[in-house]
């Protein structure tokens, strides 16, 4: 009976993760939208929100290797060896902890930081603070998260810069009508980075839930139905809300975004995000949408980049993994003298 409570409770933690995920990296989904002026605040974030509900089920049907690279970072014998629950649970409750109250502590200054590194620095801390450096799988770690943080950025920049170079010179000679276009155009790239966008970020969620199911001694071979539900409904939730102080940021803070620009950085961002999901990579949508801007920006107006705060974006990118790794180790000392 205590086991199933505290089982309950803990993926009840996991949710709320999922929740602050959703409006703290969703929002980025419909920043440079609703800065182009092509929808309003509140019918944007309910259509990202409908359509961050439906992507997960795309899992069903294509699998779930960003899930499997969660799970995977920490080796499986350690958390479920005989006798080692209690340690088991103080490790992923500080590493979930963790993540949240980073997350929160960004999203109160309307930092863009990243949600996935923030779960990622707190599970690795935690583990490393729990059951070592032996633990920590090193090859996903460096291969699948540490190389996304430099290369995801760097494609989302050059690709946005290109993009913009060409929509520019296809439309040089376009009369008024074509910015009518792009501002509706926005609304089919808005929905296909969402979709992206909770695809990937969906499975960070399912990948704990593996992870808690495997401390309890449960089957890890499948992915539940109900994980995929409650993880979908809790990004829905929380972009619905929506974090305005990071849509300000990404949207007006690093460029003056008009309907082309929008335009050219959510078709890189969610094709970013695509391609690295089918790596099964747990990418950054805050990275990758500010550095499409970004990107964008630089093609028309280099000078016209506000670089300052690109700058300030730039630096929470390279402070997460190791805040977030600190705080869960912390926790973890805190908490094993609960567990």
């Amino acid at each position: 009976m205590l086991s199933t409570v505290s089982f309950c409770v803990l993926t009840c933690l996991v949710f709320v993760f999922t929740y602050v995920n959703g409006f703290h990296d969703g929002c980025n989904v419909v920043a440079t939208l609703i800065a182009s002026r092509a929808m309003k605040p509140h019918p944007a974030l309910a259509w990202a929100a409908v359509v961050e509900f439906l992507s997960p089920l795309a899992i069903l049907v294509v699998g779930a290797s960003v899930s499997g690279t969660i799970q995977k970072l920490v080796g499986e014998s350690f958390y479920t060896a005989p006798g080692t629950q209690s340690t088991a649970l103080a490790f992923i409750t500080a590493g979930i902890l963790a993540a949240i109250a980073w997350n929160l502590t960004t999203w109160k200054f309307g930092i863009p930081a990243s949600s996935s590194h923030s779960l990622i620095g707190g599970v690795v801390g935690a583990g490393l603070a729990a059951f070592g450096t032996g633990a920590i799988a090193w090859s996903y770690f460096w291969g699948r998260v540490v190389l996304m943080i430099f290369l995801t950025p760097a494609v989302s920049f050059c690709l946005g810069f290109l993009i913009l170079k060409l929509l520019l010179r296809l439309t040089r000679h376009a009369g008024v009508g074509v910015n009518k276009f792009f501002t509706y155009a926005q609304w089919v790239n808005m929905t296909f980075l969402a979709f992206n966008h909770s695809f990937n970020d969906s499975q960070k969620s399912i990948g704990i839930i593996l992870i808690l199911i495997g401390i309890y001694g449960g089957d890890v071979s499948g992915i539940p139905l109900w994980s995929i539900l409650c993880a979908a409904a809790c990004l829905a939730c929380g972009i619905a809300f929506g974090g305005f102080k990071i849509i300000k940021t990404v949207g007006t803070g690093i460029y003056k975004v008009q309907p082309i620009h929008s335009f050219a950085s959510q078709l890189t961002a969610g094709s970013v995000i695509l391609a690295s999901s089918l790596l099964g990579a747990p990418v950054s949508a805050s990275q990758i949408v500010s550095s499409s801007i970004m990107g964008v920006g630089a093609a028309e107006h280099y000078k016209s980049v506000h670089w300052l705060v690109a700058k300030r974006i730039l630096l929470s990118w390279f402070i997460t993994i190791p805040i977030a790794g600190a705080l869960g180790a912390l926790l973890y000392l805190l908490f094993s003298l609960i567990f």
